[in-house]
């Protein structure tokens, strides 16, 4: 996920990641992984089930990713397992998108 906070970055977004693990536990993970994005802790799982992905029998969140444009209008999004792979490209795909159908048309 670095490189697609950099170029998600070069599109004008942001990478967050959230989890219900405590900010310590992001620390440690941080730093051991070098990530340069933000780790937000949802100790109470707020974010999380306001997203639909909170998995109720185990308290975890499903794997999941959004874009939310910057009016907090969520325009993707992906849930699934733990085994699910995120595809980067697929991504800046949506932000390419996004940043396209935002561009004013010309009458």
């Amino acid at each position: 996920m670095g490189q697609v906070a950099a170029a998600a970055r070069e599109r004008g977004a942001e990478v967050l990641a959230i989890s219900g693990d405590s900010p310590p536990c992001h620390a440690a993970f941080a730093t051991a992984r070098n990530l340069p994005f933000p780790l937000l802790s949802d100790l109470h799982r707020v974010a999380i089930r306001a997203y639909g992905v909170l998995d109720e029998d185990r308290n975890v969140a499903y794997r999941s990713t959004f874009v939310v444009d910057r009016e907090g209008v969520l325009r993707w999004g992906q849930a699934g397992d733990r085994q699910m792979v995120r595809d980067g490209r697929e991504i800046l795909r949506v932000l390419d998108l996004i940043k396209t159908l935002r561009r004013p048309t010309s009458a």
